[in-house]
């Protein structure tokens, strides 16, 4: 089997403008040998304060079976819970240090064209600690060991070059049709109620961090792009995910129009945790020739999630929507230099606070080798 090594770089950062000026931003560097290990390739990934090693698509049974294994850890920033929003507004008292370190086994099956069934193990240690700034009377949760099975079925019919998937390319251009759903729980060591606990300080959230030992999670995604012309292409996401005796650690993020969460544009970075919702992003994506590189266009995206208010009331649903430009600008061959540019707002919501919402996305990528 041939061998070959590509990688990529990118710096990236999430400004929320209004009504609190806030950021976020990220570095990293991803490297992968195709071919290099047997038959399988070795991934190596670094992102901020996040390390990654793995080995992916070891196939054997002729094909029809692969496995993938990684090593990974985050230190400090795991899950953003170090920055806490309610109703769009930022409380840094209630915000704390989270790290992890995982083992993760997967092994997929492909029974047919386009199909995949996959069976994961994981191993995960949580274990936190306050900020600086952190409240005195907030609860932290208990460090725990998790166990983390699940299984998934992915229909996967989208056919684009291999170059949109290099790292660096954080809004890949699909075409085609892509469906997945997975289900599974997580068995923790040790829980306990945590947060704000207390009604004599003044916060909220009372029992909405009141874990069960297993946790219970079925979710879905989607993904789809249509060719309308030389010019013109749709690209549409879904997303849907249903939990139960969940906390904050485990809970889906929405809020900011970037990859690493369920973009709802104009709302900060975590501007919502959920567990249970529906949500979608439509974008319109235009060049001005043919022969461009680049695109421009408008996103439009949105939901429904439960317990918007995170007060813990968790039968309860709210909605969030919003509107983004966007500028995906290739240069070099196969778009070897990658910017992104997103202007993003946030409409109107009754349980969001001090309205309007206003969101930037710059991120810079390169292929270096």
């Amino acid at each position: 089997m041939l061998t070959r090594s590509i990688a990529s770089a990118l710096v990236l950062a999430l400004v929320q403008l209004t009504p609190n000026v806030t950021g976020h931003g990220w570095a990293s560097f991803d490297s992968t040998g195709q071919g290099i290990v047997g038959n399988g390739d070795l991934h190596l990934f670094y992102n901020t304060t996040k390390l990654h090693a793995g080995i992916e698509r070891l196939s054997f049974a002729n094909g029809k079976l692969a496995f993938f294994g990684f090593v990974e850890g985050e230190a400090v920033i795991s899950q953003l819970l170090n920055d806490y929003f309610q109703n769009g507004l930022r409380i840094t008292e209630q915000g704390f240090k989270s790290s992890y370190i995982l083992a993760n086994a997967k092994l997929q099956w492909y029974p047919g064209k386009h199909q995949t069934i996959e069976l994961i193990a994981a191993a995960r240690y949580w274990w936190f600690s306050p900020r600086s700034v952190t409240s005195d009377s907030y609860i932290l949760p208990l460090n725990t060991w998790v166990f983390e099975p699940r299984l998934g079925y992915n229909y996967w019919n989208i056919d684009v070059p291999a170059y949109e998937w290099e790292a660096h390319r954080i809004f890949p251009r699909v075409k085609g049709f892509a469906i997945g759903f997975d289900g599974g729980f997580d068995v923790r060591s040790d829980v306990r109620v945590w947060g704000c606990v207390d009604a004599a300080t003044g916060c909220t959230g009372f029992g909405r961090n009141d874990p069960g030992k297993v946790l219970y999670n079925v979710s879905q995604w989607l993904r789809a792009g249509w060719q309308l012309g030389p010019l013109v292409r749709l690209q549409l996401e879904e997303w849907g995910n249903y939990g139960w005796r969940q906390d904050d650690i485990t809970r889906r993020r929405m809020g900011g129009v970037n990859p690493y969460v369920i973009p709802v544009p104009g709302l900060p970075w975590t501007g919502l945790i959920s567990e249970r919702l529906v949500a979608g992003l439509l974008g319109l994506h235009l060049k001005a020739k043919e022969s461009s590189q680049h695109e421009f266009g408008v996103l439009v995206g949105g939901g429904a999630f439960n317990d918007v208010n995170r007060v813990g009331a968790l039968s309860t649903y709210g909605g969030a929507g919003g509107v983004s430009l966007h500028g995906d600008l290739r240069f070099g061959p196969t778009g070897r230099y990658q910017v992104n540019i997103r202007v993003s707002y946030g409409f109107p919501a009754v349980w969001l606070y001090n309205a309007p919402y206003f969101a930037g996305l710059l991120a810079f990528g390169a292929r270096l080798f």
